[in-house]
């Protein structure tokens, strides 16, 4: 056995346990689930629970999320993308039912697997996860398969560890395993994009994440990032409205559905 496919083996029977163990995947925190403990106890945990076909989360992802890279605000978080959404797992079979349709729950799956691929580097599967979101607003993905290919060459990144993880089933795994979080969100998901700071939900003012990320952060290196802000926000957003955001409600289908019936 290739270190590549005892490392497959491992994380195989690893989310096999999760799931077998515990009717919940999940541990407790703030009531629902728990992050894991941070890698830096200074660092303030940034997590963005997201759907790869949302137009305003593929917007947020192209436009403002790569601000955590910029004047040293990543040196003091610890970055999470939960690629699940909106979607659904229906019984009995725990089939996934996405928003967007069979596409987005492909592509999930992908960046799901970037993110295994590359866990501790951010930079790394970020930049995967941008570029793909970036062809997605380009408008309807004819050869999906290719579209992520592409990221990786453009990116110089091996394609090899994606593709074996989403042909092994360890993607669906982790898509499942993504669930189980995000339906024990605590506030629950109302929409996405939808970003927490320290398990704290910033609801519609997730777009002014660095002040919040600041605001929380209460160890002794702080980056230029934070220290250019005027007065960094405080840590509870909830309550918060701004009306020229765009996002996507997990009624919007169904929605949809009824008027087409009227």
């Amino acid at each position: 056995m290739t270190s590549h496919q005892l490392y497959f083996f491992i994380v195989f029977t690893s989310l096999m346990f999760m799931f077998i163990s515990s009717p919940c995947s999940c541990v407790e925190y703030d009531g629902a689930t728990k992050l894991p403990p941070p890698k830096h106890n200074d660092n303030v945990n940034l997590s963005l629970y997201y759907e790869t076909l949302c137009p305003g989360c593929a917007e947020f992802i192209s436009e403002g999320l790569g601000k955590v890279f910029q004047k040293g605000l990543i040196s003091i978080v610890n970055l999470r993308l939960i690629p699940w959404g909106n979607a659904e797992i229906v019984e009995p079979n725990k089939t996934v039912d996405c928003q967007h349709g069979e596409d987005e729950c492909y592509f999930n799956t992908i960046e799901a697997c970037a993110i295994l691929a590359w866990p501790d580097q951010p930079k790394k599967h970020f930049d995967f996860i941008q570029c793909l979101e970036n062809r997605t607003l380009r408008g309807p993905v004819r050869d999906r398969k290719e579209a992520w290919l592409t990221c990786c060459k453009d990116l110089k990144l091996s394609p090899n560890f994606i593709k074996d993880c989403y042909e092994s089933g360890i993607g669906r795994l982790l898509e499942l395993k993504y669930g189980d979080e995000t339906l024990h969100l605590n506030p629950p998901l109302e929409y996405v994009p939808w970003v927490t700071v320290n398990n704290k939900a910033l609801h519609e003012d997730y777009e002014k994440f660095v002040e919040y990320v600041c605001g929380a952060y209460k160890g002794g290196h702080v980056p230029e990032a934070c220290k250019s802000l005027s007065k960094p926000a405080k840590s509870d957003a909830a309550g918060v409205t701004v009306s020229s955001i765009s996002v996507c409600y997990a009624d919007e289908a169904s929605e949809l559905e009824i008027d087409q019936a009227n």
